[in-house]
């Protein structure tokens, strides 16, 4: 192209001793991370499709007063288009081969095995026993546990604590008709959710997906499964379903994946879409005994998210922040979930999985009451400060309903 645009991506810096890298992510999982000299950041801010090489040069000599030859950009430049960072055939061709094989296949395969958790099977059984003993005992007949939030992090540390303590008290197999996986989106998507038919692939096994239900979505939202490509990059969905096949094992229930993605949360025609899906969820799931299982966290921010650094008053902000959304989401306020989410705050930004806990509490039944198992901030591992908010929490049937009964 002539004058190239910079695709939608991440970009972090990452320092390495006396070395400073910019370094790009690309939320489709489609283009490899790729690391290049920090003056390379200030090209990438001028990758808009306005400019030629040329001009960008002459914009770095005026602005910056940074001299990079003409040869040297177009080298970047080449380097960024081989690699799919720019919005050009070079990409939609890559593109269109991840799609096409993504859609041929039966099953999403597996994309963080071996990075996140254990690839080998036994090692990584061992590893969830270590984390969840004793699986059947996590279930109890007649429980009124109708959903679980954890987060998506690696079982290890304080975040294995949280999911040991949270994965309680649930319905064995038998006493559940369906699982609605609900995870947090980070792929740029244009629409509020994606489903799929393809079942979750683990090491320790696929889940079965509920392929009626998917059809009969689709039937009634034809966009339902428009931009299913992105349960491709599903890590949080990834992350519940490796929990759930160690839960239930070979037993487990059909599932519904939900990618929420953060139009979910948007006014105008997004708003309209929203409402579409969650009638239609309300209609098709009626007399259904469904466990909600939610992927979900709060605040990320700190410098590996491409924020600023933490103040200690931020960090106390940022709990005081992520109690509020999880006040309102105990209480079944969904508007009010929602406004506390959408305050944008330019140091914390806003919660990751506010989509999907908003999805969750439009969807629950009225008066479902909600149990904290914990609360906590964590700290990102790497150079680069960062922090979670994470939680672990279970949703119960309405106090009536269980009079009822």
């Amino acid at each position: 192209m002539d004058r190239p645009r910079l695709r939608k991506v991440d970009r972090t810096v990452l320092r390495r001793g006396d070395e400073v890298l910019v370094v790009l992510r690309d939320p489709l999982g489609i283009a490899e991370p790729a690391a290049f000299p920090e003056e390379a950041g200030q090209v990438l801010d001028m990758l808009d499709g306005q400019r030629t090489a040329a001009q960008i040069r002459q914009s770095l000599l005026l602005r910056e007063r940074m001299d990079l030859s003409l040869e040297d950009i177009k080298a970047l430049l080449a380097e960024l288009g081989e690699a799919g960072y720019l919005d050009d055939d070079q990409f939609r061709g890559m593109w269109d081969a991840a799609r096409r094989k993504f859609m041929a296949s039966e099953i999403r395969p597996p994309r963080f095995a071996g990075v996140l958790y254990a690839e080998e099977q036994d090692q990584l059984r061992a590893a969830m026993h270590a984390v969840l003993p004793e699986p059947a005992a996590r279930w109890r007949r007649g429980s009124d546990v109708i959903g679980v939030l954890c987060p998506y992090q690696p079982l290890e540390g304080r975040a294995a604590a949280l999911v040991e303590a949270t994965v309680r008290g649930l319905p064995p197999a038998d006493e559940i008709d369906l699982i609605v996986l609900l995870g947090t989106d980070h792929h740029p998507g244009l629409l509020p959710f994606a489903i799929t038919d393809k079942r979750y692939a683990t090491p320790l096994g696929a889940l079965p997906v509920h392929a009626a239900l998917v059809a009969a979505l689709e039937r009634r939202l034809p966009w339902i499964r428009r931009e299913e490509l992105r349960h491709r990059e599903g890590m949080s969905l990834e992350l519940g379903a490796l929990v759930l096949a160690h839960i239930y094992g070979a037993a487990c229930p059909p599932v519904l994946p939900v990618l929420c993605g953060q139009t979910a949360l948007l006014a105008g025609e997004d708003e309209a879409n929203t409402d579409a899906f969650l009638a239609t969820m309300e209609h098709v799931l009626e007399g259904k005994r469904v466990l909600w299982w939610i992927s979900a966290e709060l605040s990320h921010a700190g410098p590996a998210f491409g924020r600023p650094p933490l103040a200690p008053e931020d960090l106390r902000s940022l709990r005081e922040r992520d109690l509020a959304c999880l006040e309102s989401l105990a209480a079944g306020r969904p508007e009010q979930l929602v406004a506390r989410c959408m305050e944008n705050d330019e140091t914390l930004g806003r919660p990751s999985g506010a989509a999907a806990l908003s999805t969750l509490a439009r969807l629950l039944p009225v008066g479902y009451r909600a149990e904290l198992a914990e609360y906590l901030t964590l700290r990102s591992p790497g150079p680069d400060e960062g922090w979670s908010g994470l939680v672990g929490m279970r949703f119960c049937r309405p106090a009536l309903a269980d009079e009822d009964d």
